[in-house]
């Protein structure tokens, strides 16, 4: 497991966390900026995400949890995916706390008319009607001093702010599920259409994948092969660099960090075999880092990555300004 890029992803996410705690229900604002989000991406990543807490947790207390996902197709949504992957994490640790002698959890993605819906279910013991109709509040509480009544007033005022809705069915004996309710992709912004377009003019690339961790390189290689790219992966700078030797590739997307030899090491010995060929580092540093400073790397792209900045990246890559 990608111990590495969860604690990066988690810490990213964090940092948006403190500025929320007073905005439970501020609006949508014209200025905010919302991007295409991969719903079942976005799913798989938060159960690994939370595997900590609903795994290894749960059996140093005693209790097995499982968390399975069925994924039904469901177009993109426009929203700010750090705080919808928030969403799906206090569901599911909701979910986990309602489970003390452990349980299952399941996730759900389908469509249903103009609405992605993601449904959060456990095997807990449910709630009476009228936790049902408070547990949305904020500091709303039935887990005493475990508990500080923020999670679901969050989560209610995040998917309230994408313009989306949030169901609980519940009763005593009989588990829980939360359904969040978003409305799919509607007009997209300049950028985003640009993003979009970006991905259309560079299909069919040859990309070299590297880094150690396999996590990140099965989230690039996804996220990529989505695009209509053929991803080859390397698990490390020497691994990469006898692939590169071996193969040919329009791009090279490395991690910086890693054992042996580094991204920015590797890098080089690719430019002095092929100068022309474009390199994106990947960095958890990388607004300490300065490009200039690193021969051989044409882009930095800073973790953790999603899909629209992977593809910017590459846009960058190719077509320099």
């Amino acid at each position: 497991m990608s111990y590495l890029n969860i604690i990066s992803t988690a810490a990213g996410d964090a940092a948006k966390v403190v500025s929320r705690l007073r905005q439970f229900y501020r609006k949508h604002e014209d200025g905010e900026s919302f991007h295409t989000v991969d719903v079942a991406a976005l799913v798989t990543q938060t159960i690994t995400l939370t595997r900590p807490r609903w795994k290894d947790q749960a059996q140093a207390a005693g209790a097995t949890i499982r968390v399975e996902s069925e994924l039904g197709p469901v177009p993109a949504v426009l929203g700010d995916e750090s705080e919808l992957r928030e969403v799906l994490t206090n569901l599911i640790f909701n979910a986990v706390d309602a489970m003390p002698a452990g349980g299952l959890i399941t996730v759900r993605t389908r469509s249903e008319g103009g609405s992605a819906m993601i449904e959060v279910s456990d095997t807990g013991s449910g709630m009476t009607e009228e936790i049902r109709q408070r547990c949305l509040e904020p500091f709303f509480s039935t887990k005493g001093e475990r508990g500080t009544g923020l999670g679901l007033s969050m989560v209610f005022g995040i998917v309230q702010r994408h313009g989306g809705k949030v169901d609980i069915c519940s009763a005593l004996g009989t588990g829980t599920t939360f359904i969040v309710t978003l409305p799919l992709q509607g007009e997209q912004s300049g950028a985003e259409t640009s993003a979009k377009n970006g991905a259309s003019v560079l299909r069919n690339l040859s990309v070299l994948a590297v880094d150690d961790e396999a996590q990140v390189r099965d989230f690039i290689s996804a996220a990529l092969g989505m695009d209509g790219h053929r991803v080859e992966v390397a698990s490390d700078g020497a691994d990469g660099l006898r692939r590169f030797r071996d193969g040919r590739f329009d791009v090279v997307v490395t991690d910086k960090a890693m054992p042996g030899m580094s991204g920015d090491q590797m890098a080089s010995a690719i430019k002095l075999m092929k100068p022309g060929t474009p390199v994106i580092l990947l960095t958890g540093f990388g607004q300490f880092l300065d490009k200039s400073d690193l021969p051989g790397i044409d882009v930095l792209l800073s973790k953790p990555v999603g899909i629209q900045a992977l593809r910017a990246a590459l846009a960058s890559a190719l077509h320099p300004r």
